[in-house]
């Protein structure tokens, strides 16, 4: 269940691997649950940016009780903006979805095959969620894209114009 509000200062949060990960050397990652999580050099590199998110710190450890070898924060209350490109987007129940926009209440894209943007409302923001869009993975724009590939992290986000499911 997603919980929209910040949290009380002093939150933290724990999460424990499945057993299929021996190895973790990512900077980004979502739990089966939805949470998403961040290394400490990525938020540091979100915190320059002045993102809206809530950091908790996070106790990960690998399924047999093995700490991992970085230190993670759960990245919570992202961003969400309504920048969705219904005409220029492929996605399941098109008409429907589309027509609910002007006519609420509004539907929730599910299956996505292709994501447009009206990449002009996006403005100043750098990383964040597509609002009535079901996809789980935080977009983020293609300049913060580049500074993070500059700092060799290991993410798994979609960057603009570089969109594809």
């Amino acid at each position: 269940m997603a919980i929209e509000n910040p949290l009380p200062e002093g939150t933290t949060a724990e999460v424990e691997l499945l057993s299929t990960v021996h190895n973790l050397k990512v900077d980004y990652f979502e739990t089966i649950t939805g949470t998403r999580h961040v290394s400490d050099h990525f938020k540091t590199l979100l915190e320059e940016i002045k993102t809206n998110t809530q950091f908790i710190p996070t106790t990960v450890c690998y399924h047999d009780g093995r700490s991992v070898e970085k230190t993670y924060w759960t990245a919570h209350h992202l961003d969400r903006l309504d920048v969705f490109d219904y005409e220029n987007s492929e996605y399941g129940r098109k008409a429907v979805i589309a027509a609910s926009v002007q006519q609420p209440p509004r539907k929730i894209v599910k299956v996505v095959s292709r994501i447009g943007l009206h990449e002009e409302q996006i403005g100043e923001h750098e990383f964040f969620m597509l609002d009535y869009i079901n996809i789980f993975k935080p977009i983020i724009s293609k300049d913060f894209y580049e500074v993070c590939r500059k700092h060799k992290l290991n993410l798994n986000v979609t960057g603009v114009g570089n969109i594809s499911i």
